[in-house]
């Protein structure tokens, strides 16, 4: 029995009909990635495309506006610390990367002290002394002052964290919740959620306490071995409707407490980057010549077809495969003969207006009709769907409202095809 003052006791309901179909949907998702056979080079650029997302939306959500190539050359160590902007996310590489180095250790526990260095990575060289908020002695350490979030329109106080000193004994308490949880082998994606929420509630840190929860809560499902691959990249669904994030947070007010609310989003978020990942390495699986095949594709094979089909192309030209394989023209003509030879890819058209296709692009409308099975879904699928599902509405509906109409496999779909920002600029809304 704890003797603080504080004991932490969320309230939420473990298996509300809600909760448990999420989680059924993350772990079919999750024996779907497990059991994939992914090539080493897609994985690698699986993980590569992740770690840019989840440093360009982390951000993104915080209003740093720099546009994803620089998250790109920051992953690469190619962007100079600057500007204010750069250095968030050169700092959230080194977070990342923090929590790599951490989680080889096999006796590496949660704890405050490793919140506080994942705090002083993701906040290094961002304190000014000349800042009313967040000086450099911030920096890595527990905040010393009022704690107030409020509506930057009408100054509304919108949140207000407990009092400085009750920070540190309120954290350890979180944490000693979290690792008795673990231990007694509580849903580690309910646990994250519930680590999520209180950290951005205590808001223990003078600045910054929204990307610390999002990057703890990556490195507690790390811990609890639940992202094979690091392939993953849950900010997005948080960047791409940030009323919905900050609304689901605040529920938990709003419901005296109750996270009920907050989990449910919270664990439809998960479900759906599951969804989009395992969705993605069974897709990258047929990219593999069958068993009776001689072909083994090469390392630029393996990049050019995943970078393809990651930005979501069904045909592309020689040109294009060039690009994505950071190959040569000739050497780029030799593995488009061996592709096509192997029926890895399609030809379509002739001389000039010669076009790759990959074989499930092209339209097999009879073999799925007669399987009972609705097609898979393709550009061509989602652009019809979508067009429907806007008709008559004067603007872009948010992610809730998609999930009301019963359009959450379209929402997933979009996000893994070329990413929602895509398809708002390809319908115009």
């Amino acid at each position: 029995m704890s003797s603080s003052r504080f004991t932490y006791q969320p309230a939420y309901r473990m298996y509300t009909p809600e909760v448990s179909r999420e989680l059924m949907r993350i772990s079919e998702a999750l024996g779907t990635i497990r059991g994939a056979r992914v090539l080493p080079a897609v994985a690698d650029q699986l993980r590569a495309s992740a770690r840019v997302g989840t440093i360009h939306y982390s951000n993104l959500i915080e209003g740093n506006q720099l546009p994803i190539v620089e998250a790109e050359r920051a992953a690469r160590g190619e962007l100079p610390s600057d500007t204010r902007a750069n250095i968030e996310l050169v700092n959230y590489v080194e977070a990342l990367d923090l929590i790599d180095r951490r989680l080889v250790d096999p006796d590496f526990e949660l704890s405050t002290d490793f919140l506080l260095e994942l705090h002083k990575a993701t906040t290094r060289g961002l304190g000014r002394e000349d800042d009313p908020h967040f000086k450099p002695h911030h920096e890595g350490q527990w905040r010393d002052g009022r704690a107030v979030v409020a509506d930057r329109l009408t100054q509304q106080i919108l949140h207000e964290g407990p009092p400085a000193e009750e920070v540190p004994e309120r954290m350890e308490e979180v944490f000693a919740w979290i690792n008795r949880k673990l231990s007694a082998g509580d849903p580690p994606f309910v646990i994250a959620g519930v680590a999520h929420y209180a950290i951005t509630d205590i808001h223990p840190f003078a600045d910054g306490n929204g990307r610390v929860a999002r990057l703890f809560q990556t490195a507690l499902l790390m811990r609890a071995g639940v992202l094979p691959g690091r392939m993953f990249s849950f900010e997005r669904y948080y960047a791409e409707d940030r009323d919905a994030y900050y609304g689901a947070l605040r529920s938990v007010h709003q419901r005296t407490f109750n996270m009920d609310v907050w989990l449910e989003y919270f664990l439809q978020g998960l479900a759906e980057e599951y969804e989009r990942v395992a969705a993605t390495v069974t897709d990258l699986s047929g990219l593999m010549p069958g068993g009776s095949s001689p072909l083994q594709l090469s390392a630029s094979q393996q990049r050019a077809l995943t970078a393809l089909r990651l930005q979501g192309r069904r045909e592309f030209t020689r040109r294009e495969y060039e690009e994505a394989g950071a190959v040569r023209k000739t050497a780029a003509g030799d593995d488009l003969r061996q592709l096509t030879l192997h029926g890895v890819l399609r030809v379509r058209g002739t001389g000039p207006h010669t076009r790759y296709v990959f074989p499930g692009a092209l339209p097999d409308q009879g073999r799925a009709s007669r399987a009972g099975r609705r097609p898979k879904w393709t550009e061509a699928t989602i652009e019809a769907e979508l067009r429907a599902f806007l008709e008559g509405k004067p603007e872009w509906p948010s992610h809730e409202q998609f999930r009301n109409a019963g359009k959450s496999s379209l929402y997933t779909a979009m996000s893994r095809v070329g990413g929602v920002a895509r398809w708002r600029e390809i319908v115009g809304v």
